[in-house]
């Protein structure tokens, strides 16, 4: 299944050195977003991917399409303003087996952060996915070795396309 992932710079030197990228409770985005993390990680246990008691890498369905597909998901949720900040980032074209992933409703899953952290709403997480997911596929696994990866390239910001006369 070929998938793709946007990861801090150092990614890179960890892949090198230790031939996988796993997660890390110290680099969650927010604190307070532990709770549903866990559930991605029961769910995933529950499924037999076996996080090792650390988070889920995230990724997207697909290949790295290396165009403004990628730097508008990229954007929306890293949010980089200035070329140094886009520079941190790396984009990771992933082959992985199949087996090795879990795939949700990135929609499903926004609703059940929001329920579960403000209140309101389901506060349990719908794990049914359509391939057609209006917000998008995202792929969670336990650990991205090396072996995975077909390639990086520095994260690039969105280039609106010329307007043909």
């Amino acid at each position: 299944m070929r998938l793709w992932t946007v990861q801090h710079r150092a990614v890179l030197d960890s892949l090198e050195t230790s031939g996988e990228l796993v997660g890390d409770w110290a680099r969650l985005p927010v604190a307070s977003y532990r709770p549903v993390y866990d559930a991605m990680v029961t769910e995933m246990a529950r499924r037999g991917l076996d996080c090792r008691g650390l988070p889920p890498v995230w990724a997207w369905l697909g290949p790295d399409t290396r165009d403004n597909a990628v730097a508008v998901t990229a954007e929306s949720l890293l949010c980089p303003e200035t070329d140094e900040e886009y520079a941190r980032y790396v984009v990771l074209d992933l082959d992985v087996p199949d087996e090795t992933v879990l795939l949700s409703s990135y929609g499903r899953w926004n609703d059940f952060m929001e329920a579960n952290l403000l209140g309101g709403g389901s506060a349990t997480m719908d794990w049914s996915i359509d391939r057609e997911e209006p917000a998008g596929v995202q792929a969670c696994l336990p650990r991205v070795p090396a072996r995975y990866v077909l390639g990086d390239r520095p994260l690039e910001p969105f280039a609106p396309k010329p307007e043909e006369d």
